[in-house]
């Protein structure tokens, strides 16, 4: 062993005994450091729960307060207890019958009682209301299907008394009952091209009533300046259910469509659409109107003034179209003869 070897041992030990202080000292660091973090979760934890508490009291007394004044404003009502029934539908005049039921808290015996329907469209229809032992008030008209109506009462005797009965959306109950969205994918080809395939679901709720069946359902896709690229006949695709009808289509059924500059390809730098046209047996046409996207398809400008987003579909399409009037992604009615 030479002289310099009990030097360079305490050296060691000394580096070994400053390694031990320096880690002592971080664990103890990083123990506050623990404990500070455990307080803060802990603080922010019940300042949420401080906080969501009050946001829930906020609600429970704004819930009370519409309540209240609903039961106010109920209160003061002339009528209460409103029920308005569609009784049937007529396929020859696409009308329904309806059935309004009322009470009335002030009526005179005598008095004559009758029932007004305004349409949005302004058109009125009336009908006399009779009453029955209870004194409760019917009465029954026959209303256009493509309309949704407000009902008022007049009763006329010594005096004439008017109030409001009931809101009834009619035209809106009946695209009401479908339920319908358009999923699509898409898959790349060894030479890069693009197919995109589209997987229709609908299901038409009718409670039984045959009247309201779909007799011709169709998926058309179009250009945005409305060229139809393609279309499918989905009626034979329709089952009957007990409580209306369903799209059943075969397994692994799916309609595809190419991405190119060919003839009935949809193309990368335009918008697509795909319209939905349904009848029903009262014959009445509805639609819906979707957009198509598909990777590769990219942002363009037209005249160099309008940039559209394709994250925004519905605002890009409604540009595109230049009808800011169309609501995309619903099911209305629309005219038999568009």
């Amino acid at each position: 062993m030479t002289e310099s070897t009990p030097t360079i041992i305490k050296f060691l030990l000394a580096g070994v005994a400053v390694l031990l202080i320096i880690n002592i000292h971080s664990n103890r660091r990083i123990s506050r450091l623990e404990a500070e973090v455990r307080n803060l979760s802990h603080n922010t934890s019940m300042s949420i729960s401080e906080t969501w508490g009050i946001q829930s009291n906020l609600w429970g007394i704004n819930s009370r307060i519409d309540a209240l004044g609903e039961q106010i404003a109920q209160g003061t009502r002339l009528s209460f207890d409103e029920t308005v029934l569609i009784q049937a539908y007529h396929s020859a005049t696409t009308s329904a019958d309806v059935e309004v039921s009322f009470m009335l808290r002030i009526h005179t015996p005598g008095d004559t009682v009758s029932v007004t329907a305004t349409g949005q469209d302004g058109q009125t229809h009336s009908a006399e209301a009779s009453v029955i032992g209870s004194g409760r008030f019917t009465a029954t008209m026959n209303l256009p299907l493509q309309n949704n109506y407000t009902f008022t009462f007049t009763a006329v005797g010594d005096s004439i008394t008017t109030g409001q009965l009931a809101q009834f959306d009619l035209a809106d109950r009946l695209p009401g009952r479908f339920v319908y969205w358009l999923n699509h994918g898409h898959s790349v080809r060894p030479n890069h091209s693009v197919t995109v395939s589209l997987h229709p679901s609908f299901i038409n709720n009718t409670d039984g009533n045959r009247l309201l069946n779909v007799t011709s359902l169709a998926l058309f896709i179009e250009t945005e300046d409305g060229d139809v690229i393609t279309s499918w006949d989905l009626s034979d695709y329709l089952i009957d259910t007990a409580g209306g009808q369903v799209l059943d289509l075969p397994l692994y059924r799916e309609f595809t469509l190419s991405v190119g500059d060919g003839p009935g390809n949809i193309r990368n730098d335009e918008f697509t659409v795909s319209r939905l046209v349904i009848y029903d047996s009262i014959g009445i046409r509805y639609e819906q109107l979707d957009e198509i996207f598909f990777p590769g398809q990219f942002d363009f400008s037209r005249s160099g003034t309008h940039s559209v987003q394709i994250s925004d579909p519905h605002r890009a399409l409604a540009w595109a179209s230049g009808d800011t009037t169309v609501s995309f992604g619903r099911i209305r009615i629309v005219d038999t003869d568009a």
